[in-house]
């Protein structure tokens, strides 16, 4: 292991980045009046964000930083590519996009992950999967934060995985062994026409939370649970809202069908848009 992957984790170890977590998700939760306005004026100069693509534009309105955090967008903002088989769930830049080989997805250049430890250990999901496509979104704290579906289908199965908290940006990325395999994380396996597709939401250094529409904020544990949900009705179509991060995150899409094909304008640290287009059927 090199020596920073060590020196970022011997952080974790003395200062637990899952404890600052938790202190943060206090402090943005909390109504602090003209505090949270303030936060919230700060956070839009520094990051530099549109209030033209916001339903609510009324910034008094949001009574925690959390409310302005995420925010919903006004209808028609992120048009739906409807000519697309499968269409990016969320705003963020790509971190890779490509094929899983020998069970490895790559995570930066010289670095893979486990496909079957990302999965959470079942080797009849990791089958599904093999040698199929994969793609790594990461979102800034400048993104929009709810997270779509990328196309029609049913919620069948989540497995929430416990883990650290360390952060997702471009320099842990490139530096730490296992990231994604190491930090908490939701696995969610849905049914398509097309075949089966798994949406993997994963935490991070200041995640306050992570939030579905069917069961609401998922709550930290010691061990994986795992929930099945076939004889249940959770139905989305393409485009619909499915859930959002309280802060910074990455979503990493999985699909079986072994005919989807990226465009061809996208690569590695491309920003991209919910709703556009993202693979084809060949």
């Amino acid at each position: 292991m090199p020596l920073i992957s060590k020196l970022l984790q011997a952080t974790e170890s003395v200062t637990p980045l899952s404890t600052l977590t938790k202190l943060s998700t206090i402090v943005a939760d909390k109504e602090l009046g003209v505090v949270t306005q303030r936060l919230i004026a700060q956070f839009i100069k520094t990051y530099k964000i549109d209030l033209n693509e916001c339903a609510n534009t009324n910034l008094s309105s949001y009574k925690t930083f959390n409310e302005f955090f995420i925010r919903k967008l006004k209808d028609g903002v992120r048009p739906i590519d409807n000519e697309a088989a499968v269409v990016f769930p969320t705003d963020g830049t790509i971190g890779q996009a490509g094929e899983i080989k020998a069970g490895r997805l790559i995570q930066a250049k010289g670095i893979d992950y486990s496909l079957l430890e990302l999965l959470g250990g079942d080797r009849d999901d990791e089958k599904i999967y093999a040698n199929k496509a994969f793609a790594c979104i990461y979102l800034s704290p400048a993104n929009y934060h709810r997270i779509h579906m990328p196309i029609t289908g049913k919620l069948i199965k989540t497995i929430h995985i416990p883990g650290k908290h360390f952060p997702v940006g471009r320099k842990n990325i490139s530096y730490l062994e296992n990231l994604y395999t190491q930090n908490e994380r939701l696995v969610c396996h849905f049914d398509t026409a097309n075949g089966k597709f798994a949406l993997i939401m994963i935490g991070a250094a200041l995640v306050g939370s992570i939030n579905t529409t069917w069961e609401g904020t998922i709550k930290r544990r010691k061990n994986i649970e795992i929930k099945d949900y076939q004889k249940l009705d959770y139905n989305y179509n393409k485009g619909d809202e499915i859930g959002y991060f309280k802060f910074g995150s990455t979503v990493i899409c999985l699909w079986e069908n072994p005919n989807y094909v990226f465009r061809s304008q996208f690569k590695s640290q491309d920003i991209v848009k919910y709703g556009q287009g993202m693979l084809e059927l060949r």
